[in-house]
């Protein structure tokens, strides 16, 4: 399957239902501005670029920028707290677009020179460099979106790692977790899409992005006669600042 490049316009229904969905998933096409950013080596324009994830090195100095404000925001919470809350951070927004993208419209943008935006101690907002658009059924995108969200992950994982501890199996269990709920939020949206398809679609997706088949059978509750639901094998950590529980919390469910 090959991307299809026209113009900036192809994103404008990707970009429009995102923001639908999710108000916050807010995007746009890249800037000239943002371009300049990206491959200047000037000390002040790195220092704005600390506001941006542009896919390389100087990530790093986003992914501490956002660690002090998240510091600073709740100090009590604990390291362990920051790097569940950054991680979520960096991964939420690509992870959602894709699968609004390809169960909303069956279509999925390039991924290629994917930026996001750090405001304060999070991160919304986020631009695509390409216009190219890949369109088929959602089984063959599937496999495009997790051959481009694997690498990116993973570089969001070591640039993580290269400040604080953050290692593979940590973060695997966080990915498995965010496809099978959006797979049952899928569930909701179309009446067709049913408990099998849940299952084939999430193997899909946790072989398209290397990720052990052993989380989706630790993380999905199947019961005969009862809708599959999904309970969480990572925890977020969000009762370190709120001192509540998730409802799917694992914590819960011991």
């Amino acid at each position: 399957m090959q991307y299809i490049s026209d113009n900036k316009q192809n994103l404008t229904p990707i970009l429009d239902l995102c923001r639908h969905a999710i108000p916050y998933l807010d995007g746009k096409f890249e800037s000239d501005e943002m371009t300049l950013i990206n491959n200047t080596s000037d000390i002040n324009e790195l220092e704005s670029s600390a506001d941006w994830l542009i896919g390389n090195d100087r990530d790093r100095l986003t992914i501490q920028a956002l660690r002090n404000d998240l510091e600073g925001e709740f100090p009590k919470a604990g390291h362990a707290y920051f790097i569940a809350r950054s991680w979520q951070l960096l991964c939420w927004q690509p992870i959602n677009i894709a699968f609004i993208s390809i169960y909303g419209l069956k279509q999925l943008p390039d991924f290629s020179s994917f930026k996001q935006q750090r405001q304060h101690n999070s991160i919304f907002g986020f631009t695509f460099k390409s216009n190219a658009i890949a369109t088929g059924e959602v089984e063959q995108l599937i496999p495009l979106a997790s051959a481009q969200l694997q690498p990116l992950f993973e570089h969001y994982r070591v640039q993580l790692d290269s400040l604080w501890r953050c290692r593979p199996g940590y973060v695997q269990r966080f990915i498995v977790d965010w496809i099978l709920s959006n797979l049952l939020k899928v569930r909701h949206l179309l009446p067709e899409f049913n408990d099998q398809n849940i299952l084939d679609h999430a193997r899909l997706w946790v072989k398209g992005m290397g990720l052990p088949e052993k989380h989706i059978k630790s993380s999905l509750v199947i019961k005969e006669q009862s809708p599959i639901s999904h309970i969480r094998s990572s925890c977020c950590l969000a009762y370190k600042v709120n001192d509540r529980l998730c409802s799917n919390c694992p914590k819960l469910h011991k």
